[in-house]
């Protein structure tokens, strides 16, 4: 069976700035969303940079980087490999509301990945439930389960597969870390309108995405990050529009456990 390709769903969104005004002739500032256009994304040993364009509404059209293509259309997408002839295709529906109801991953005609989306009832995603199978037999379950506090910050993302269980936690959500990277920032027209975590669409084999995890879903970005071994702190810098555009995560503990994420705005 083939072996996962990662995945970046990314999903950024600018703060709206809405002036209020005691002259009620002087209408409201329209919400302004800038287009996320490059992310460069710096490791220890090792330096990837993404590339984003969009159509003529707006949308995200194509994402890239050396390894990997995403293009976008209004089903779903595809994901192609410059140096692979693959393609690793998906294809997504909408519930009623508008959200994702469901993604379908086939790397081949042999092997699928169907994820079917549960939402809470303030449309916040609660669960994905995925199965995998390979020639029609069923070889993999994946369960992913987010938890909110009652101001709609992500306190937990679990996953349940067949052989393992692990929750990551987030804490320490200050009011000065508004979050400004929500999914529109980067044109997910195409897949609905509640605020889920970029792992939204797990790749092929049920992972999340790589580039921007579930750490970025909620209305206050967090700190501080606990995962099964490892304890991660947050710091984030801001453009003079008030919009993140560096954000350093580092673990203490290690000496190689360190990233820093640098975004360039249309």
């Amino acid at each position: 069976m083939k072996t996962s390709k990662p995945l970046f769903a990314i999903i950024f969104v600018a703060t709206a700035a809405i002036s209020c005004s005691k002259d009620a002739k002087t209408p409201p500032a329209q919400e302004v969303t800038p287009l996320v256009k490059q992310m460069v994304i710096t490791y220890p040993y090792i330096r990837s940079v993404y590339n984003n364009t969009y159509d003529d509404q707006k949308r995200l059209a194509t994402v890239g980087n050396a390894n990997n293509i995403i293009t976008y259309n209004a089903g779903g997408f595809e994901i192609s490999q410059p140096y692979n002839a693959d393609k690793l295709i998906t294809d997504v529906t909408l519930d009623n509301s508008g959200r994702i109801g469901t993604v379908l991953s086939y790397p081949s005609t042999n092997e699928r990945y169907n994820s079917i989306f549960s939402y809470d009832a303030k449309g916040r995603l609660a669960k994905i439930v995925q199965t995998g199978t390979y020639y029609g037999r069923v070889v993999r379950h994946l369960t992913f389960i987010y938890t909110w506090d009652d101001n709609d910050n992500l306190l937990s993302s679990r996953i349940i597969s067949d052989n393992d269980d692990s929750t990551v936690t987030y804490s320490g959500f200050s009011a000065e870390n508004v979050n400004t990277l929500k999914g529109s920032n980067f044109g997910f027209d195409y897949f609905g309108t509640a605020d889920y975590p970029s792992d939204f669409v797990p790749n092929d084999n049920g992972g999340s995405g790589v580039t921007f995890p579930s750490i970025y879903a909620g209305k206050i970005l967090p700190t501080q990050v606990k995962g099964p071994g490892y304890t991660r702190n947050l710091t984030y810098h801001k453009n003079a529009q008030g919009y993140i555009d560096r954000i350093e995560t580092n673990n203490p503990a290690s000496a190689v456990d360190h990233t820093i994420t640098d975004i360039a705005y249309q």
